[in-house]
């Protein structure tokens, strides 16, 4: 039972405590706690981009790769679509939208693993940004959306990742610091003072929004590979 801990490193632990924070999603989901859900989920977003750059700086472990992509099928995967099952309406429509989303988020984690790597674009919408839009749509408009409006995001959220369609790597201090900002506010607003966290959570749907759209504005598509 050891062996397998011993090879655990730092990138790992992080990964782990991003595939607990999708499990608490889900949990806290099941509880009627819609906020704490979405909440956990953006955590878990800033576990996932913490894990890579401890990676970066020092050094993975032979599984660190796979649990990155387990964890990332609970967190912005099954969670998500829980999440709107539970929220926006358990009717069949909602259940074939939300299965659509996690089937295609696989898949996309599945392409993503086998792929040429490359620096500066993935292939398709990442799921963590598929996770991170249920999150924050759901915080703004405080679960009172119609079904159909999440229905047919979940579906365009599921198209857009198994697509070929480009989205910029965002790296670098300048472009990641604000970034975990904008994260940072809805969360310490949900422990703090939970009746602002729908307008904090806004900077973060807007910011969401302009990703999923960006590709519009990159100009050399070609010869992009995940």
């Amino acid at each position: 039972m050891s062996g397998i801990f011993d090879t655990l490193k730092l990138p790992d632990v992080v990964t782990l405590l991003n595939a607990l924070c999708g499990f608490g999603a889900i949990v806290a989901t099941q509880n009627g706690m819609l906020q704490l859900s979405c909440i956990l989920i953006l955590i878990a977003a800033i576990a996932d981009g913490l894990d890579g750059t401890l990676a970066r700086y020092a050094g993975g472990s032979e599984i660190g790769g796979a649990l990155d992509s387990l964890s990332d099928v609970i967190s912005f995967g099954v969670a998500p679509a829980i999440i709107i099952n539970g929220y926006i309406g358990n009717k069949y429509f909602t259940l074939i939208a939300v299965c659509f989303y996690l089937l295609c988020g696989i898949l996309r984690l599945a392409r993503f693993s086998t792929s040429k790597y490359d620096n500066n674009f993935f292939k398709g919408l990442p799921i963590t940004a598929g996770g991170i839009t249920v999150a924050a749509v759901l915080l703004v408009s405080k679960g009172q959306l119609q079904p159909i409006t999440m229905e047919v995001a979940s579906i365009i959220l599921g198209f857009l990742m198994v697509s070929s369609i480009p989205y910029m790597k965002v790296r670098g201090k300048e472009k990641t610091l604000p970034l975990t900002i904008i994260f940072v506010i809805p969360i310490l607003s949900y422990f703090l003072q939970k009746d602002y966290i729908s307008a904090l959570a806004s900077p973060l749907l807007l910011i969401m929004m302009l990703y999923i759209i960006s590709p519009i504005f990159i100009k050399n598509k070609e010869n992009i590979h995940e």
